[in-house]
């Protein structure tokens, strides 16, 4: 029998019989809450777990938040964006992987040990949300810093990501040299991930499952503006600047424009918005379709060949990493009526797009890091059976062999991949503007459903959110008079 599932079954019967819920079950429960429209109900544990701290606080608040924010109580969204945004600077004050955990070797274990940053994308998007709540309540000075604070978290995206990388490296280094010096045992070169991941049967075999290339992904070095930056989060920004006449409006909507060449939309606002021409009875409509990309496990072993020891010392040499589960949209197709016109909502963004590229540059690390670790913890239960061969002390050797059975036993109940994400962001974003009729009714079909908004005179920005087919659209309208 494999030690795979020797030493995975203890931590797994413990939880089941003490009743114990995983992160994996908890978001689990809260996206089948989110796709059926039950928006409350999904605050209700993630808000528990926000308010209870700990490492995972910043992925909680973000989930409450959204959920009170599809829910449309705003003033506790707001608060729990709020809050993420104290977790957010927090990270950053202290270091992520400075602050990993008080124990020793702890990065050896896996990236769980880590606290929860978060992805440029999740920091992105709680700026637009307050952004919008605030829109919605009519308070615009307000609205206008959070969208400028998207702007600059967008600015800082390739920044925050390099600082991310070079910690996670060096507190792994840091806490891998501790660890093999507690056991005595040889730190492996840095050879050891190079080999794997020269290996075509293992870098084939991640590609496969993990949609990730080692040999390509990830690299922020070869990453365009396009591949990163939100269009979405920069039209917003322009088309409010552009309503209530602030400065910059124009080139907002114009570097929306740039990244995406192709939207007839972009295109045509940012000329009018260059040529100074004031919108005025304008209605624009930002739907948010589905659910983006999720994290799932997957676990795998380390083939021996790629391993610098003895094998035959190794009891257990495996990994588990993480990769992306992409989820169904809300509707086929959107579309606009005011007035007895009607217009086609055009992709404005790809949000699993931009997931999978801040997916890619975690990989890029992550996996190096869990080769490393693999290799690590293989080191020490080699190091403890060569020792116990080698004495001619009975008690010593059994020592030594029981010893050899924890690493390895401690090596597979710490081998899980780190599934925290913000579950909640969009899977894509629509966009149409259309003029604002007499009766200032505007109806949004979205698929089989069709919400309906009656705007006042001026210009209005409405924000539609369809989780999933089975779940009711969301509806915010924001109106300018300016």
């Amino acid at each position: 029998m494999r030690w795979t599932v020797i030493c995975g079954f203890p931590p797994v019967a413990f939880c089941l019989l003490a009743g114990c819920r995983t992160t994996k079950d908890v978001l689990d429960d809260y996206e089948r809450d989110i796709v059926s429209g039950r928006y409350e109900q999904a605050s209700a544990e993630v808000s528990e777990r926000a308010d209870g701290g700990g490492a995972d606080l910043l992925m909680w608040q973000l989930l409450a938040g959204s959920a009170k924010y599809l829910a449309d109580d705003r003033a506790e969204a707001i608060r729990r964006f709020d809050l993420a945004e104290d977790a957010i600077a927090d990270n950053a004050r202290r270091g992520a992987a400075a602050a990993a955990a008080g124990a020793s070797f702890a990065m050896v274990a896996n990236d769980r040990v880590l606290p929860y940053t978060g992805a440029g994308q999740d920091h992105i998007f709680a700026c637009l949300y307050k952004a919008v709540d605030y829109m919605v309540d009519g308070r615009t000075e307000a609205a206008r810093t959070e969208l400028n604070r998207a702007a600059q978290r967008q600015d800082n995206w390739l920044d925050d990501r390099r600082r991310e990388i070079a910690a996670a490296r060096e507190r792994l280094r840091r806490d891998a040299d501790a660890y093999m010096r507690k056991n005595n045992a040889e730190r492996p070169g840095e050879g050891a991930a190079d080999r794997a991941l020269a290996d075509p049967g293992f870098t084939g075999a991640v590609k496969s499952r993990c949609g990730y290339d080692p040999a390509s992904s990830g690299r922020l070095e070869s990453l365009s503006a396009a591949d990163y930056t939100n269009a979405y989060v920069l039209y917003v920004r322009g088309v409010f600047r552009w309503i209530n006449g602030d400065g910059g409006a124009a080139d907002a909507i114009a570097a929306a424009a740039e990244i995406k060449p192709g939207n007839a939309l972009l295109r045509a606002d940012a000329a009018a918005a260059r040529a100074g021409e004031r919108p005025s009875g304008a209605v624009w409509v930002f739907i948010e379709d589905g659910l983006g990309p999720c994290r799932e496990e997957w676990r795998l072993d380390l083939p021996f060949v790629l391993i610098p020891y003895l094998n035959r010392f190794i009891l257990y040499a495996g990994m588990a990493l993480p990769y992306l589960r992409y989820r169904a949209a809300g509707a086929a197709a959107y579309s606009v009526s005011a007035g007895g016109a009607s217009a086609a909502a055009t992709e404005l963004e790809d949000v699993d797009r931009l997931m999978k590229t801040e997916f890619d540059v975690y990989m890029r690390g992550a996996l190096t890091r869990e080769i490393t670790r693999t290799v690590v913890k293989a080191g020490v239960q080699v190091a403890l059976g060569v020792v116990a061969e080698n004495t001619d002390d009975d008690n010593t050797r059994i020592a030594l062999k029981c010893s050899q059975l924890a690493a390895a036993a401690w090596a597979a109940s710490v081998t899980v991949a780190d599934l925290r994400c913000w579950s909640a962001a969009p899977k894509k974003v629509y966009a149409a503007r259309v003029p604002r009729p007499r009766d200032g009714r505007v109806a949004v079909a979205c698929g089989g459903e069709t919400v309906r908004v009656t705007v006042p005179p001026g210009n209005s920005m409405i924000f539609v959110r369809k989780t999933a087919p089975t779940a009711p659209a969301v509806v915010k309208a924001a109106s300018f008079r300016r």
